[in-house]
């Protein structure tokens, strides 16, 4: 009787002791089910890292070029994809409203990058459309910041949608972004940085 006793004690003990165990090991493992975010990258320079001057004004003979872009991890509902450049610290302006450099919509939900050197024009080879920049520029119109002014900030955004904009092909920013409204089911920004001594 004090045997069956005995072992009955010792099987509960074990079970106290490996159910912690395996609790901890479910916690600290990698997560199951868990979705992953939407991810934008640039592989020319680093997140929050200097921006090579090919990609800038200061580019060679003033002939800039965009960089290349490349995201993974889309959602599963996302049917295209909008890539804005803006600089909120560069009011070239001389106003409080943020800078706006460059804009596609439209990019179509299958695809996971733009390649270095994006062709100017409203319309491009993949269905999808520029917006103006600031300057007018219907493509990529590269960060230029102020001499003296010490290192500007600029935002690399990436945004997943859940459908096709429906909208003019000149369709402005602010236009795009008020359709976007209630379709963004991903987004992901990267930061470079400008400095020029003067």
């Amino acid at each position: 009787m004090n045997r069956r006793w005995l072992v009955t004690v010792l099987a509960l003990a074990c079970a106290v002791v490996v159910a912690p165990v395996q609790s901890m090991g479910q916690a600290t493992g990698a997560p199951t089910g868990q979705r992953l975010r939407l991810r934008l990258t640039i592989p020319s320079f680093s997140d929050a890292g200097p921006i090579p001057l090919p990609f800038t004004c200061y580019a060679d003979g003033k002939k800039a070029i965009s960089p290349a872009l490349r995201w993974a991890n889309a959602p599963a509902t996302t049917r295209s994809f909008v890539v804005m450049l803006t600089g909120p610290e560069n009011h070239r302006r001389g106003g409080h409203t943020v800078a706006f450099f460059w804009g596609r919509w439209n990019i179509p939900g299958t695809a996971t990058q733009l390649a270095e050197g994006q062709p100017v024009g409203v319309e491009q080879s993949d269905g999808s459309r520029h917006m103006a920049s600031d300057d007018g520029i219907l493509g990529y119109d590269p960060p230029c910041a102020p001499p003296g002014a010490g290192p500007i900030h600029y935002q690399y955004k990436l945004y997943a949608l859940d459908q096709m904009l429906s909208l003019p092909a000149d369709a402005t920013r602010e236009a795009v972004l008020q359709a976007m409204e209630g379709h963004i089911v991903g987004a992901s920004v990267y930061y470079g940085t400008l400095e020029r001594a003067q």
